[in-house]
């Protein structure tokens, strides 16, 4: 049973670099901050991220933090930016990481797969994950993730999971996504300490990008929230 898993992984991990390289290579794409919808959609979600730790009385200065399916390191170095300490980064797509290392030195970049992250329990304060876990669309192969950063986080540490809800895909790329309401989370990664819809659909950022206080208004409807953040102790684990 253990070897059928792993080569259910393998191949689900497969098809993720495989869509995501065609992704990243494609000309046209809405995820650009030349576009006043994205800047909205990032500017939300990122508000969302600070008033959750703050809520949740987490604090980053000087945390070890590790961002899993960093992608090109924009989270992990905004986490840096925000007071965290030493910032790991990993991801399947090498070609991501090496982009990440030229823009951000001052992090720490891997290449790897969140079923297998190469530190040992409880090697760090906070494990990030943003729309990592809604991009692999195999239930095995996401629990297993999910499992991992549990474990990293060890007992004292915390995980953070920014994920898109049903329905809420960000745009048009074509790569399979498969949204995670609070239920699906809950399964994952057990009670929360908190856990809340929050931003704003993406097709609605893209109408209201040059005009904040619109965005704002709309966010506050909550069937409009495209995204679920949520906060778990390690020990769940």
């Amino acid at each position: 049973v253990a070897r059928a898993l792993r080569r259910m992984s393998e191949g689900e991990l497969d098809r993720i670099r495989a869509a995501y390289g065609e992704r990243d290579a494609a000309a046209e794409t809405p995820y650009r901050w030349s576009n006043p919808g994205y800047v909205t959609y990032m500017q939300l979600l990122e508000r969302a991220l600070l008033r959750a730790l703050d809520d949740a009385a987490t604090p980053l200065a000087g945390a070890r933090v590790l961002d899993v399916g960093c992608g090109s390191g924009y989270f992990l170095h905004r986490l840096s930016e925000y007071g965290a300490g030493e910032c790991h980064g990993i991801d399947l797509l090498a070609s991501r990481i090496e982009a990440a290392r030229e823009r951000y030195p001052g992090q720490e970049w891997h290449v790897g797969s969140a079923t297998e992250l190469p530190f040992a329990e409880g090697s760090f304060d906070l494990v990030t994950q943003f729309t990592c876990l809604s991009s692999i669309v195999d239930d095995a192969t996401r629990a297993a993730a999910a499992r991992e950063m549990l474990r990293v986080a060890g007992r004292d540490g915390h995980v953070l999971s920014l994920d898109m809800r049903l329905g809420s895909r960000p745009g048009s790329a074509g790569t399979p996504t498969i949204g995670l309401e609070e239920d699906a989370l809950r399964s994952l990664f057990g009670e929360p300490r908190l856990l809340r819809r929050v931003a704003l659909r993406f097709d609605l950022a893209q109408v209201a990008g040059r005009h904040a206080l619109l965005a704002q208004a709309l966010a506050l409807a909550r069937p409009f929230r495209s995204h679920v953040l949520g906060l778990w102790n390690g020990r769940a684990a």
